[in-house]
């Protein structure tokens, strides 16, 4: 249960810490490519078994990894203006509803069990995602921002579709490493980006941009590290569930109460039904 509550509490945390990056005037790029150098950094030395790149190369699920390197900086890009442009809220049901592509991946691609309760599940899902999107006259400025979480349910669901698809036919128990390539992917395409806007634009490397990077890095690499765990103490149909109704839930919470985000009835609605499709694509009677 320990775990659980940490993978929960850790995970939340980096929704609000998005928050704070508007309010303290971060630098996304600066801080994301920091933090995904810790993650690195943290992977590596908690390796069982510490690979070089070039042993990396060799290995089966190397293109994944590279693919998995690029969805994760994107959607964590996607992730914090979402969180600032459109909400805590919105932008975690958007993250957590994405489950459902890696689900349709499954029943395609290894033949997995389509039991009504995964298909009912995954309808009210896309009836939750429109009502959560679904904008009244009072909240038409947050229109145009809406493509956000959007591109963030696309980015996720292919990216865990991805992990999903390398886990089952190539990595076993070689996650570690493979999770430590894909943040130094993710590393490496974050330096190129903030090198040509510091040589090009001259833009100027913040010391609060660098803290807040560390600080996102250690939780990145912790809230993933207590996931794995707590799932291999738990059964996955129980863990998963309750992990992503409670980042949904404790989202929502935190940005209403906190933060006066601003969610219609259709859209409380929407977030209602979101945790309903979790419970159901999980698989529980």
């Amino acid at each position: 249960m320990t775990y659980l509550l940490l993978a929960i509490l850790t995970s939340s945390i980096i929704f609000i810490l998005f928050k704070f990056f508007e309010s303290y005037r971060i630098d996304i790029i600066q801080a994301l490519t920091i933090n995904y150098l810790v993650a690195t950094l943290c992977g590596y030395f908690s390796a069982p078994e510490r690979i070089t790149m070039q042993q990396a190369m060799d290995k089966p699920w190397m293109l994944y990894a590279a693919i998995s390197g690029f969805l994760l900086i994107a959607t964590f890009f996607v992730y914090a203006i979402s969180t600032q442009k459109v909400g805590i809220a919105i932008t975690s049901v958007s993250g957590k509803m994405s489950v459902i592509i890696p689900v349709l991946f499954g029943f395609l691609m290894f033949h997995e069990v389509a039991t009504w309760m995964r298909i009912a599940g995954i309808m009210v899902a896309l009836l939750a995602f429109y009502l959560t999107l679904k904008r009244t006259s009072a909240q038409k400025a947050q229109s145009r921002f809406l493509i956000l979480p959007i591109l963030l349910f696309v980015g996720n669901g292919f990216n865990d579709s991805i992990f999903n698809i390398s886990q089952e036919l190539y990595i076993k128990n070689d996650f570690t490493n493979y999770l430590t390539v894909a943040f130094f992917i993710s590393f490496c395409i974050g330096i190129v980006v903030l090198l040509s806007s510091v040589i090009v634009k001259k833009q100027k490397v913040f010391l609060r941009s660098i803290i807040a990077g560390v600080i996102l890095g250690l939780l990145n690499w912790f809230s993933t590290y207590f996931f794995l765990v707590g799932m291999s103490l738990f059964d996955v149909s129980v863990f998963v569930p309750v992990f992503n109704v409670s980042i949904v839930t404790i989202s929502a919470l935190v940005g209403t109460i906190f933060y006066k985000e601003k969610l219609s009835t259709i859209n409380i609605i929407g977030i209602v039904l979101a945790i309903v499709s979790i419970v159901l694509i999980a698989g529980w009677a």
